[in-house]
């Protein structure tokens, strides 16, 4: 499936976003505060953003596969008959393609967006 440019600048702004409230409670300019309020703002409208994230300094980065992964091995196989549930957290309206794993002690991933937890999809 090839995701719309709209739905990939989605997806790299919400990933994004909780680095980018972090940076700003520190000595950010307003300038740039008000280039993230504006994008947001522009997300939560369908509107596009791409040119907010250029001017942020930000790009839709290599893909999952290409980035590595973190995790040497599979984990154990389980003792059950039925294998375990695989997928991912997608968006929750599905207006972007961002898809997150979760590591079992991880807490719920969330969309900075829409202020909603990621959905689970099975497909991710």
């Amino acid at each position: 499936m090839t995701a719309e440019p709209d739905q990939e600048a989605l997806a790299v702004f919400c990933a994004a976003l909780p680095h980018l409230r972090t940076l700003l409670r520190g000595p950010a300019s307003s300038e740039r505060r008000a280039v993230v309020a504006q994008a947001l703002r522009a997300a939560r409208r369908g509107e596009p953003i791409e040119r907010f994230l250029t001017r942020l300094g930000i790009g839709a980065g290599p893909e999952p596969e290409e980035r590595g992964s973190t995790r040497s091995t599979l984990p154990p196989q389980l003792d059950s008959e039925r294998g375990p549930v695989v997928g991912g957290y997608v968006c929750p309206l599905g207006t972007c393609t961002r898809v997150e794993h979760r590591e079992a002690d991880a807490e719920l991933p969330t969309c900075e967006v829409h202020e909603q937890a990621l959905r689970f999809s099975a497909d991710g």
